[in-house]
């Protein structure tokens, strides 16, 4: 599946955003009420909220569609999320993040998870998403007679056999249903 690079980028770091909370929080000194290292956590939490405002936007003002496709078979993807919980426990160990030595090390590791979850085209098992409300489904599809096997990004409940919907193609093999049960 190919995927350009910096929507691929935002899908990565949106799905990650909610450790930069994380990194807020084990950062935070109490006790004098301030950050010990605001200019590595406001740019990190700052880059967070800007990927989950454009992914949102694009998944929310995306309206170009094809015809109407029926949908023949759907096999949720989403149960997948608890693979993003790595980074999430790593975090929780001792994470200075005044350390350049487990910076520059938490930052090779999260460059592997994106070479991994972008391969693996797991990139769109999006824990953001799921929170905004969209599952992934791989559906195989009839589109002018012929059956087509791709992923689905649907807001709502799953999609069901025999369904008509509108998609637009986000990549190679991802689409967004834009419109169910169209009146053609």
């Amino acid at each position: 599946m190919k995927l350009r690079f910096l929507p691929s980028i935002l899908l990565f770091l949106s799905a990650y955003s909610p450790l930069s909370i994380i990194f807020l929080i084990q950062d935070y000194d109490f006790e004098n009420n301030i950050l010990n290292h605001p200019e590595i956590v406001w740019p990190i939490l700052g880059i967070s909220i800007i990927s989950c405002i454009l992914m949102w936007a694009s998944v929310n003002f995306l309206k170009i569609s094809t015809p109407p496709i029926t949908v023949e078979k759907v096999s949720n993807r989403s149960g997948e999320l608890i693979n993003y919980s790595i980074p999430y426990m790593i975090s929780f160990f001792v994470m200075d993040l005044g350390s350049t030595n487990l910076l520059l090390s938490f930052g090779f590791f999260m460059l592997i998870m994106y070479w991994l979850t972008l391969k693996t085209h797991n990139i769109f098992i999006n824990p953001i998403l799921a929170v905004m409300g969209y599952n992934l489904y791989d559906v195989h599809y009839k589109k002018n007679g012929r059956v087509y096997e791709h992923f689905f990004l649907v807001k709502g409940e799953r999609l069901r056999k025999n369904e008509r919907c509108r998609i637009a193609e986000l990549s190679e093999q991802l689409f967004l249903v834009t419109e169910r049960n169209p009146e053609e």
